[in-house]
């Protein structure tokens, strides 16, 4: 049970903390976000996931009021406070409250706790379905609090037993709304897209445990057409690790199963991630 929330540096009541009428995130939609996992009282991969949330500040022209050594104490502090082991964190930084409902105030930081996920064993041994859909997001490099596109879409995922849209241009694929997406081919060569999608932080050691795995990845502009050749499809994200994509739209992957390599990448992050746990400095006592 989460019980407390940090509002702009003051611990509140999860069942009172509240946002101002008048901020930015709500009435403009000016802001940002990042969210990451705890795990047996660590926060995983936190200095990746903070170099990105300065960066999506810095690009958005907002300013975090405390250092990343601040942040780093106020998150751990909040999960003492709720008793969390295992379970998530949520960073938001607004444009401030502005009362003529357009001139950015002092930026406001939430930093909100999580309870865990708890993954869907089905999707991982029988894959999930995406569809396609011709969209590009406006600034994907950077974590905005704009998912409406997805939010529109969400009956059309419903009705067709979707989990995700897979974003394209045309002529390349780029990735989902929530997720980066890899083709691993007939060769089992592995292929992510490296333009116009956010600098995934799961993507990016998934990386490293497919290249400690033998395997080549290359990081390149992913033509639609390599889909037509794929054995495999999956995609990386911080609550899913790597989940296998059976069918996008109409389009069949492979043979219509849960890829082989993509179910024994998954096994070989989530080992990977239970060493860097072991060895991570940052326990929240």
């Amino acid at each position: 049970m989460i019980l407390f929330h940090n509002i702009n540096g003051e611990l509140v009541d999860a069942n009172k903390a509240r946002i101002m009428v008048h901020d930015l995130g709500l009435l403009r939609g000016y802001g940002i976000f990042d969210f990451f996992p705890v795990r047996d009282g660590k926060a995983l991969f936190e200095e990746d996931y903070f170099n990105r949330f300065y960066r999506s500040a810095d690009l958005m022209n907002l300013e975090v009021p405390v250092s990343r050594a601040d942040l780093s104490e106020r998150v751990r502090d909040l999960s003492v406070k709720n008793g969390i082991t295992s379970g998530y964190v949520k960073l938001v930084l607004t444009g401030g409250n502005a009362i003529d409902g357009f001139t950015p105030g002092i930026n406001n930081l939430y930093i909100l706790q999580h309870p865990d996920i708890p993954q869907v064993a089905d999707q991982y041994e029988n894959g999930v379905i995406l569809l396609f859909q011709r969209y590009l997001k406006d600034q994907p490099q950077i974590k905005t609090l704009n998912y409406s596109n997805a939010l529109v879409h969400r009956h059309i995922l419903q009705a067709n037993n979707a989990l995700d849209i897979l974003y394209h241009d045309g002529r390349y694929i780029r990735e989902t709304s929530r997720a980066n997406f890899f083709i691993v081919d007939q060769e089992n060569q592995i292929h992510t897209s490296l333009d116009y999608v956010l600098s995934g932080i799961t993507r990016k050691h998934v990386i490293s445990v497919i290249k400690a795995a033998g395997l080549i990845v290359q990081e390149a502009p992913l033509p639609i057409h390599r889909i037509l050749n794929a054995a495999e499809c999956f995609i990386t994200s911080t609550t899913k690790g790597i989940l296998p994509v059976i069918r996008i739209g109409t389009f069949q992957i492979g043979d219509g199963k849960a890829g082989e390599v993509s179910k024994a990448l998954q096994k070989k992050y989530m080992a990977y991630c239970e060493v860097l746990v072991q060895k991570a400095s940052n326990t929240i006592r």
